[in-house]
């Protein structure tokens, strides 16, 4: 029996490192990255620093493409790319004209402009919630906002010209 509550110990002990390791090499990460971004502060002005984050957001965007879930957040996207989320917002307000919602919302319809051009199948609906939109009335809206059309007007125009090639 001593021997089961040793083991038990030793198995917890090295679980508990375990997380204590993978949380250290996270914070390491995380003070390199802010390091950086101190350094750079530094020795930039505001504005090539505001536009060195307004990029980040940009390539995390398109890289990671965390638009795809429905309940993304502003800040989740400030702590992906290590910022607040007062400052991020009038970053991307300042370098999109667009507030939050919206620049997220582009990144979607524009997802789903690419889902549809892969698959000229796919129904409206389909396309709104395969690209992060919790709403097909969202997806329409931003749709129109983005496009300056209706999703329905884009897809025949776009199963046109395919037909047509």
């Amino acid at each position: 029996m001593i021997h089961l509550l040793v083991l038990l110990l030793a198995v917890l002990l090295a679980a508990a490192i375990s997380v204590c390791v993978v949380l250290y090499i996270r914070l390491q990460r995380k003070e390199a990255i802010q390091e950086k971004a101190d350094d750079l502060s530094a020795s930039l002005p505001t504005a090539a620093i505001d536009q060195f984050l307004y990029d980040r957001c940009c390539r995390y965007m398109t890289e990671h493409r965390p638009f795809l879930v429905p309940k993304f957040t502003l800040q989740d996207l400030a702590n992906a790319v290590y910022t607040n989320k007062v400052y991020l917002s009038k970053t991307i307000n300042r370098y999109s004209g667009k507030n939050f919602r919206q620049y997220v919302n582009y990144y979607r319809v524009m997802y789903a402009m690419e889902l549809f051009r892969k698959n000229m199948g796919l129904r409206i609906l389909e396309m709104a919630q395969l690209s992060g939109f919790r709403t097909d009335t969202s997806f329409l809206r931003s749709f129109k906002e983005v496009m300056g059309e209706n999703p329905s007007i884009w897809c025949s125009r776009m199963r046109k010209k395919n037909n047509k090639n």
